[in-house]
């Protein structure tokens, strides 16, 4: 989801997030076809041959929802040895039935690769989903989507504000994930320190993916009627792109100092959206 900060210490470095620590990207998948009325076979775990098995079985009946992926094995996006332990996800659309070294699958990547073909052999590497830090599970696909209520966009839009009033109402249980303007402030602090782990993925990831989420976010609240909230989440936006051109650069300093104004316009936020 677009709301909320997240700071996350891990063994290999922190990492910082502009989402919400409170849900992670395939808890917002079966949050969101919730909100929307519709339900999906969900396949987790179990061994390769097994999984695969299920994967070309549902294929064949329509597309199929794969992931959490491991980034740094999707060797057709020329960033990939870069990309280890990042997460994504593909819609899979043939898989060979051979299981040689020639097998492949056709795929489409919403990073910018549509009709892609990959080894079979490291697609199956990085839907093991190892590294990637909240998958807790291998082989994790979706298929059989079907509608099972008829939500009004109205609907819609209340559910998914009854959730992110809950989640700014909540704490952060995980000793090592922190939310809100806490995660703010240790982001500026590892910045501060030039954390390899955190100011290496400011312009390349965090950064514009923030300013895209906050752009839908300040739409949707907007249509809600939360005229005040979305206009912090522009200036959330605003301030995102504002510090793109000073991260390639490594303007640290100047980043500090917008990590600074984002922290006040997060606690503005909270104290709005909680009080709805």
């Amino acid at each position: 989801m677009p709301f909320g900060k997240q700071f996350i210490r891990l063994e290999t470095g922190p990492v910082s997030f502009f989402s919400s620590p409170h849900t992670n990207p395939d808890e917002g998948i079966t949050l969101a076809l919730k909100t929307m009325g519709w339900t999906c076979q969900v396949h987790r775990g179990g061994d390769v041959s097994a999984a695969l098995s299920s994967l070309r079985t549902a294929v064949s009946q329509g597309p199929v929802l794969a992931g959490p992926l491991n980034m740094g094995y999707l060797t057709y996006n020329p960033e990939y040895k870069n990309l280890g332990g990042a997460d994504h996800f593909v819609i899979v659309l043939k898989v060979d039935d051979n299981d040689d070294d020639d097998a492949r699958i056709l795929l489409h990547d919403p990073a910018g690769y549509p009709a892609v073909l990959l080894p079979l052999a490291e697609f199956l590497k990085a839907w093991r989903g190892e590294g990637v830090e909240y998958a807790d599970q291998p082989f994790v696909f979706r298929s059989g989507f079907q509608r099972v209520d008829h939500v009004s966009r109205t609907d819609m839009i209340t559910r998914t504000l009854g959730v992110v009033q809950e989640q700014f109402s909540s704490e952060v249980e995980h000793p090592d994930n922190f939310g809100g303007v806490t995660a703010l402030q240790l982001t500026a602090e590892a910045v501060a320190a030039a954390v390899p782990s955190v100011v290496n993925d400011l312009a390349a990831f965090t950064l514009p993916l923030a300013a895209r989420r906050y752009l839908d976010a300040r739409d949707f609240l907007t249509e809600a009627g939360l005229c005040q909230a979305a206009e912090i989440m522009e200036q959330q936006a605003l301030l995102a792109g504002k510090a793109q051109y000073l991260a390639v650069h490594k303007n640290w300093k100047d980043i500090i100092a917008i990590l600074e104004e984002l922290a006040k316009l997060e606690d503005r936020l909270i104290t709005i959206v909680r009080a709805l």
